[in-house]
């Protein structure tokens, strides 16, 4: 019976990652289907808004399924039963405190980067954590408890994923606006550059070969005096 659940587990993991839809070209995003036939949306950026209601939706969901385990009564080493406590303990405290949080960040600044992956990170540690306890209550819980903690894993992974695909529109949207911003930049740089007035540099030395050469004028000759013959005396 253990291994049935052991492969039930499996086999919901690798369905959930063949399940990932890539986003396509140009930004948009796409739908993942539920194995109850209900989907998860892939919102553009602006629509972040029926993604946060389904991870609130899962989020209370997990939290009341996990509250339901009947760790404590395990017939395991305590080391196990208290491991598996902890993990119990830490998910449902992220779930009513750290997650609404930033949900709430996201809500405020939809189109936030920053927020966004944030919210995306939060699940992913919540969504490894899932895991691990899924497979304790597998080997060591009842039969209902592992499938209620499959599908709760299944709806983290979909809403995980979904947020994905929204986080891809975000960082084309982010490059696609930078690149138009610097377009725009350079296009001002150069009409400032075109309508500025040219300086005509002159350069010292054309200066100084362009001065009129004034002849010196030459002093005005001396007139030599001769001074007259002495009349010689007389013997």
């Amino acid at each position: 019976m253990r291994s049935l659940y052991f492969s039930v587990l499996a086999i919901a993991l690798v369905g959930s990652a063949a399940a990932q839809v890539a986003t396509p070209a140009g930004g948009k995003t796409s739908s993942a289907a539920h194995a109850d036939g209900s989907t998860v949306l892939g919102p553009s950026p602006g629509s972040v808004s029926p993604l946060l209601a389904q991870i609130q939706s899962a989020g209370r969901t997990t939290t009341a399924d996990v509250s339901l385990l009947s760790i404590r009564r395990w017939k395991v080493a305590s080391d196990t039963r208290n491991d598996a406590a902890t993990k119990a303990e830490a998910i449902q405290r992220n779930l009513t405190t750290a997650l609404p949080t930033i949900v709430a960040e996201v809500q405020n600044s939809p189109n936030d980067f920053a927020a966004n992956f944030k919210l995306y990170r939060n699940l992913d540690v919540l969504y490894d954590v899932l895991a691990s306890l899924a497979e304790s209550v597998g080997a060591f819980g009842s039969k209902s408890e592992f499938e209620t903690m499959a599908g709760d894993l299944d709806r983290i992974d979909k809403v995980r994923r979904a947020l994905g695909e929204r986080l891809d529109a975000l960082s084309a949207s982010k490059d696609a606006e930078i690149a138009r911003l610097q377009t725009q930049l350079k296009a001002a740089k150069a009409t400032t550059a075109s309508a500025q007035p040219k300086k005509v540099v002159v350069d010292d030395d054309d200066k100084k070969t362009t001065k009129k050469t004034v002849a010196k004028k030459k002093p005005p000759a001396t007139a030599t005096v001769t001074p007259a013959s002495q009349p010689s005396n007389p013997q």
